[in-house]
């Protein structure tokens, strides 16, 4: 894969935290004296289950305390896209309000808090500042990503997507699609390029999915795929990874507006 360009502060394989780093920082949540493991895949609106019914007391108990309570935080954890920052400020509220304790926080955030794989990827962004969390609470999807970096691709580069293995970056996003925006699975995924220059032939990722990883991570996870060829089929030009996933890797632009 390609060595990063240090002289080019746009090279996205210059940034940091890297993706791997980034599911570590959801599986090490500070909470107090402890740490919480954001363990869970969350897709789509949670505003009536027992999870929201837990948000929704602490953010109750936290304003009758007179507490500072963070609402898109709270809004975007009701829809999957939370960010770190956001489970810290969640969690500590959970503990200052008395609605978990050290010994029950873990199993508290277990059912109420979660992240999709487009929050964990637009929350990714956000921390190396290259996308506003808070303008894409409700996320992003896999098409407008894909879109926006092909309208703003790095200066220099031919195209925002990458077909060359050698030429694949920490940072790149993973989409489960063709070069003509149609998604190869659903629903659509789309994750991280996490490590480079580790394993010949194939893409360490990090991304959110809803399969256990073998030690209890039901969400932000690190994963891997073969790289097998390039192909072109009826729906457009695409990467073989695993025999049966068809992806592209795109570049993502200095900025998404």
């Amino acid at each position: 894969m390609a060595v990063p360009d240090s002289g080019n502060p746009t090279d996205i394989a210059n940034a940091s935290p890297s993706p791997g780093a980034w599911v570590d920082r959801y599986w090490n949540v500070p909470a107090g004296d402890t740490t919480v493991s954001i363990n869970k895949y969350m897709i789509g609106i949670h505003n009536a289950d027992a999870g929201a019914t837990k948000r929704g007391l602490v953010m109750q108990e936290a304003t009758r305390k007179k507490l500072y309570v963070d609402k898109k935080a709270f809004n975007r954890a009701s829809m999957g896209k939370v960010s770190p920052d956001d489970c810290e400020h969640i969690l500590n509220l959970a503990r200052e309000t008395g609605k978990a304790t050290e010994d029950t926080i873990q199993a508290w955030a277990d059912q109420s808090l979660g992240v999709d794989c487009t929050g964990f990827v637009v929350a990714y962004y956000s921390e190396l500042e290259r996308i506003s969390l808070d303008k894409y609470s409700g996320g992003a999807s896999c098409p407008f990503l894909v879109g926006a970096a092909k309208k703003g691709k790095p200066p220099g580069l031919a195209s925002a997507l990458i077909w060359d293995f050698d030429e694949v970056r920490t940072g790149d996003m993973v989409v489960w699609m063709t070069d003509q925006l149609l998604e190869t699975r659903k629903p659509g995924h789309i994750a991280l390029v996490s490590y480079n220059n580790v394993v010949p032939d194939a893409l360490l990722i990090a991304h959110s999915n809803g399969a256990n990883d073998g030690s209890g991570h039901f969400g932000p996870k690190h994963g891997r795929l073969g790289w097998d060829e390039v192909k072109t089929g009826a729906n457009g030009k695409y990467i073989q990874v695993d025999s049966t996933g068809k992806v592209i890797i795109v570049r993502p632009p200095a900025w998404i507006p």
